[in-house]
């Protein structure tokens, strides 16, 4: 049976992603921080349709050191992955540092999942193709560009909202970066705004407003609705190839000016890469040509030659 790897899987649209890909029979991974949360989530995916194989992988996706825990765990159960679905997200309201010193919501949204897509790309690959890597960005990620002078907010004052526009920037940068370096491999790279709903991420974004419930105020929808948008980029869609494309919901579109930034999605790779000591691999290199990390070869792309970008 196919196996589906969601992060933040335990609350809001992740588990709305994993109920239905659940529903429609496919062996679900949640890769949850809360073990007791996850283990409900878990119990949730059963159901007379749905009895599958299911698995909790706790791990913290604001520690590199968790990632790479949680990723060994994966790769021990063999399963070729046929989708991995980047969802997991933090908002806090105000400044915290992750455990190796990162901004936390660029620690959380961007470079977890930069290090967990990357140790599980081989698995990916051996998986009927195509394989998908879907990450869920927002339309919010429209705006400044990445500011590689400081991006973890530590010479300019902390807005949330600014750091939450700046991890969703880096989302579909990410997506962008990663096409290319699978291209031809049988994986699959999208991202995809999945519309807005009543989740406790929105709550704590818009702030307490006077007036009324999320709902009220911005027209949200329960995130049920979420789960077929989702886990129709991750699973559906078979004869279509994905890569590199940007979603709202299910119809294609255009990311910002600052998503389709190429020197941009190099540039940020390379940090990343750096910041997540993963080894260096250019775009246009052959996906997983170096070195391992025991089982697992870990790729990453440095590019030393790259010029300057204006920043901001």
């Amino acid at each position: 049976m196919r196996t589906v790897i969601v992060t933040g899987g335990n609350r809001g649209v992740g588990l709305a992603t994993a109920r239905h890909l659940a529903g429609r029979g496919y062996n679900l991974i949640l890769v949850c921080r809360d073990e007791q949360r996850g283990r409900a989530a878990l119990e949730s995916l059963h159901s007379p349709v749905s009895q599958g194989n299911h698995r909790l992988v706790v791990a913290d996706l604001a520690s590199l050191e968790s990632v790479r825990e949680g990723a060994r765990r994966i790769t021990g159960t063999g399963a070729p992955i046929s989708a991995l679905v980047n969802n997991a997200a933090s908002l806090p309201p105000k400044r915290v540092e992750s455990r190796d010193g990162f901004e936390l919501q660029l620690a959380v949204t961007h470079l977890g999942h930069f290090l967990l897509t990357n140790l599980l790309l081989p698995q990916l690959r051996d998986a009927p193709a195509p394989s998908r890597v879907v990450t869920v960005a927002s339309a919010a990620h429209s705006g400044p560009p990445f500011n590689f002078r400081d991006p973890n907010f530590e010479r300019r004052r902390y807005r949330r909202r600014q750091a939450y526009q700046q991890s969703k920037l880096a989302n579909v940068l990410f997506t962008a970066g990663l096409a290319r370096r699978v291209a031809g491999t049988g994986v699959q790279a999208a991202a995809l705004h999945p519309g807005v709903y009543d989740t406790g991420l929105l709550r704590n974004y818009l702030g307490r407003i006077p007036g009324g419930g999320v709902a009220a105020r911005v027209g949200t929808s329960r995130t049920e609705k979420a789960g077929p948008v989702v886990a129709e980029l991750a699973v559906g869609r078979r004869d279509e190839d994905l890569n590199g494309l940007y979603f709202h919901k299910g119809a294609r579109a255009a990311p910002s000016a600052t998503g389709r930034d190429t020197r941009a999605q190099e540039r940020l790779w390379s940090w990343s890469a750096e910041a997540t000591g993963l080894e260096a691999v250019p775009a246009g290199g052959e996906a997983g040509a170096g070195p391992g990390s025991g089982d697992q070869r870990e790729l990453g792309s440095v590019l030393t030659d790259s010029p300057e970008m204006p920043l901001r």
